[in-house]
């Protein structure tokens, strides 16, 4: 949804303005530069100095340093805690997409709400401060958005793992290409053809070999369900590469600075079709509130060892397991998103390529060893060319971005 180049100028302009800003040093300190400057160095002087010029240092160095580690934590902690969670769930309750998705949803509207809370705007605009961008549009985007969402949650009431689920997803560039070539008239270079072309081999292969392990006896079922959610899961791909051209025109439109607005709509517009499946609701959490409770999970005894504390005890014994994944997951959807938007407002759109595609890679791992996904080779080997082939195809778009900015 971002524009990385125009993120990345942005962060620019905001680490040279910060260079630029003056130091709050006393007059001795800013002789000592002075004397420094014209080659002329008081050690003395200097040494006195130091803990001033420490600090000013630390003062214009520290805060880019914190927002890396959190950018990289919310991204690593939120999104692999996310499909920890998500896989919990999914494993004891396979159809229970509308509900995860509602619950991500919902959490999501109600943490940027106070962004555009504005009681002068009056009960006519329900308190909200006014939009950058038409509601029609946004309307229109989330759609889009909604729809996406509902399709990838709802692939896994095919046999879909979720390994195999991140590997899928990971081919997004590929319906991006299609959808922009057809669409669009865009034309692309050799580089990302190739990239995309490993991508597309590398899907293959991974979907091929899964099919490869299913049980014999059951071969025709299981290869018409799994045929279902890969076709889903296509579907929602290509939307979701709809989606990001829709958002480019807008943006071109109205300017690229609205994310968090982006944010807020596509949630809370989302939130009214999901009543009109309520009783789906309802039954699924119904389901997930009769799970055992956290203190049947031997990693939760271990710590109430430690602890001893019964009134912990009594609250945990109070809380379903399943509530508690669906909690996680919401939450932790939350700060992955904001981790990715802050990492693109900051970062070239290579080094979110390359992030992402880490990430996705260390979710897989986390897959398999927490829960003992055993993967065939096949299967291994189109991961590992989907995650090499994502990764280039960030690399070439870079390079092609930077070629154009010379030609300029």
């Amino acid at each position: 949804m971002l524009n990385d180049n125009d993120s990345s100028k942005r962060g620019s302009e905001y680490r040279v303005n910060r260079s630029r800003a003056p130091l709050n040093l006393s007059d001795e300190s800013a002789t000592t530069v002075s004397h420094a400057r014209e080659g002329k160095i008081d050690y003395a002087q200097l040494k006195k100095d130091a803990p001033g010029l420490a600090a000013a240092t630390a003062h214009a160095f520290i805060p880019n340093w914190t927002n890396m580690v959190l950018m990289v934590s919310l991204i690593f902690g939120g999104c692999c805690a996310n499909v920890f969670a998500l896989e919990a769930i999914i494993k004891e309750q396979p159809t229970a997409g509308p509900l995860i998705t509602f619950a991500q949803f919902i959490i999501c509207a109600l943490f940027t709400l106070p962004h555009f809370l504005s009681p002068a705007a009056g009960p006519k605009s329900l308190f909200l401060s006014p939009r950058a961008i038409p509601l029609k549009s946004w309307t229109i985007y989330t759609l889009y958005f909604l729809t996406v969402n509902l399709l990838n949650n709802w692939a896994f009431a095919y046999k879909i793992s979720v390994p195999l689920h991140i590997i899928l997803r990971s081919a997004g560039p590929v319906a991006s290409m299609i959808i922009g070539y057809l669409y669009n008239g865009r034309r692309y270079s050799r580089g990302q053809i190739a990239s995309v072309g490993m991508l597309t081999l590398g899907v293959a292969a991974a979907a091929m070999a899964d099919a490869q392990t299913k049980d014999p006896v059951h071969v025709e079922t299981d290869l018409v369900t799994t045929v279902t959610g890969f076709t889903i899961l296509a579907l929602a791909m290509i939307l979701s590469a709809f989606q990001g051209i829709y958002a480019d025109r807008l943006y071109a439109t109205y300017g690229r600075d609205h994310w968090k607005e982006a944010l807020f709509y596509s949630h809370a517009l989302s939130l009214p079709v999901f009543f009109t499946s309520w009783g789906q609701l309802v039954g699924q959490w119904r389901v997930v509130a009769a799970s055992p409770s956290l203190v049947t999970l031997d990693s939760v005894q271990g710590a109430l060892g430690l602890i001893q504390s019964k009134a912990v005890m009594e609250l945990l014994a109070m809380i379903p397991v399943q509530v508690a994944y669906l909690a996680m997951n919401a939450l932790t959807q939350y700060l992955c998103i904001r981790g990715v938007h802050l990492l693109s407002a900051k970062s070239s759109s290579l080094t979110v390529t390359i992030v992402l595609n880490v990430r996705k890679l260390a979710s897989l791992l986390l897959s398999i060893y927490l829960f003992g996904n055993h993967l065939a080779g096949g299967v291994l080997f189109g991961a590992a060319l989907v995650f090499v082939g994502g990764g280039l195809y960030g690399f070439e778009g870079a390079r092609l971005r930077g070629a154009a900015k010379k030609d300029q």
